[in-house]
């Protein structure tokens, strides 16, 4: 049998929802199902129906756990995304063993790189729309345990071709530490001011671990005892230790932690009863899997501007990664080892960025009081000014890279550039949650696939870049660019609310 929907706010305050911590309209539309199964044979907007069947003030909603079991949930798996994104960089500073090893070009072997970034883009948009319909807990189980089972064929591949493939098959396994992650951190804080900054731990976690890459990977490939292998083993370990973690963590997605606490309990209202009733056969909604990333792409204009933007941003840091042994070794005599360690400044920046948060937050409730509700487009209220530190920096860094200038320069506007880019990033994270929280991993993977595929692309021009121009120019280039991606964020907070309104997926504010 199909759902039905109809016109009547059919959606009851549940016991507890006053203390609830959406501050959202109380009551939606709801969409109500007849009594038995819903037909598993569903197309994507009969699915999106059920979805919608739940709602952020139901008192089973996992919004309304305790803080500490929150944000326990959410620190774990940010520690996840952190181990992640360590190989992206981490692999850098084994290229040249790798070419030593195998020969190839620097271009050859950066595909190794750019490929693992490019797996980062793939796996989400399967992985997300997965989560969203079957759960978020077993995602992640299944895709870190193949994740570590893939570094095997990285720490002992027999070819640069064979390395290259494994990078890959990594990259598109491991992702889920990205789209899933963002989706988990929807399901527990949702539209809510703390949903600031449980997402900017996200942030956090994206960013120092890329920052820490490098300089792990020199320590480990430094090391006679360890060597290129190790890079990935240690992966395999680690791996294999948060998959075990991951089974015993519960799962967050609202409509089966709602419908598990529904069974149980004795009284259960018209909507609980509804999402009971409705049943979604993971088997049976690959359509629903294989599309709703790729609809959300392509008829949600904002997600694909924003992608493209943070493609944009996240590719500077692999632009700033090629170019760190031109600036400070090159151009200013550090030794690697040292060069290496100035990617910590993006780890200060990131962690003061995290720090500034209830600035933001602030910002964002008293928008509400002002407007009576959550507008997400004002997720970027203080990015309006912090955006323009992006081409800011960007120029600063690269007009004091030369040598003739303190290499503290270009140091503390990378640090600067570590606070602005996040910050920008968790802005626009937090907006597209907050309009799409029933498909939140779906939207944030269709978000990270332009984002890596372009950021990937970035990290060949990089090579380019710094081979062919002085670094001074190779940076202002970019930076120079980047003064007309600014405007997009004023489009956004001025526009976004009238172009949401044609959405078929985004919520209704």
């Amino acid at each position: 049998m199909s759902l039905t929907t109809d016109g009547e706010n059919l959606a009851k305050p549940k016991t507890g929802s006053s203390s609830g911590p959406s501050s959202g309209p109380e009551v939606e539309k709801g969409v109500v199902a007849p009594d038995g199964p819903v037909n598993p044979a569903q197309d994507p907007d009969t699915t999106m129906a059920i979805l919608d069947l739940v709602k952020a003030n139901d008192v089973h909603h996992p919004m309304n756990w305790p803080s500490w079991k929150r944000w326990v949930i959410i620190t774990i798996y940010c520690f996840l995304q952190l181990f992640v994104t360590l190989t992206s960089t981490t692999y850098v500073s084994a290229e040249w063993m790798i070419q030593e090893k195998w020969g190839g070009s620097t271009q050859v072997v950066t595909l190794g790189q750019s490929l693992f970034i490019i797996g980062n883009a793939v796996g989400p948009a399967f992985m997300g729309p997965l989560a969203d319909i079957g759960g978020r807990k077993w995602v992640y189980v299944a895709s870190i345990t193949a994740y570590a089972i893939l570094n095997f064929g990285t720490a002992y591949a027999r070819n640069l071709p064979m390395l290259i493939i494994f990078m890959f098959l990594a990259g598109t396994a491991g992702s889920t530490a990205l789209s899933n992650v963002a989706g988990t951190i929807a399901d527990l804080f949702g539209d809510v001011d703390g949903a600031g900054q449980a997402m900017a731990l996200f942030v956090v976690s994206a960013n120092v671990g890329p920052s820490l890459g490098s300089p792990v990977g020199g320590w480990i490939t430094a090391n006679s005892s360890l060597g290129l292998k190790w890079i990935f083993l240690i992966n395999v370990i680690i791996g294999f230790g948060f998959a075990i973690i991951m089974c015993f963590i519960p799962e967050t997605l609202p409509r089966l932690v709602i419908a598990k606490a529904a069974a149980k309990a004795e009284d259960v209202d018209a909507d609980e009863a509804a999402i009971l009733r409705s049943k979604v056969n993971v088997l049976q909604e690959l359509r629903f899997v294989a599309t709703m990333t790729f609809r959300i792409i392509f008829t949600e204009p904002i997600v694909l501007c924003l992608g493209i933007y943070n493609g944009f941003a996240y590719g500077i840091l692999f632009l700033y990664l090629d170019g760190v042994f031109d600036v400070f070794v090159v151009n200013n005599g550090l030794s690697d080892i040292s060069a290496d360690l100035t990617y910590l400044n993006f780890v200060v920046g990131v962690l003061v960025m995290f720090a500034f948060i209830p600035v933001q937050t602030w910002f964002y409730a008293r928008d509400r009081k002002i407007h009576g509700h959550n507008r997400p487009e004002a997720r970027f209220i203080v990015s309006l000014v912090t955006v323009w530190l992006f081409p800011i920096t960007l120029l600063w860094f690269a007009f004091t890279s030369n040598g003739k200038t303190s290499y503290w320069s270009p140091v503390v506007a990378g640090g600067i550039l570590g606070f602005a880019d996040p910050l920008l990033w968790l802005s626009m994270l937090n907006y597209i949650t907050d309009s799409y929280p029933n498909v939140a991993a779906s939207a944030i993977a269709a978000f990270l696939i332009p984002s890596f595929i372009m950021a990937a692309a970035l990290a060949h021009l990089g090579v380019l870049m710094f081979e062919n121009m002085s670094t001074t120019w190779a940076m202002a280039t970019i930076g120079f660019i980047s003064f007309g991606l600014c405007a997009l964020i004023y489009f956004i907070y001025f526009f976004g609310a009238k172009i949401r309104e044609r959405s078929k997926l985004a919520k209704s504010f």
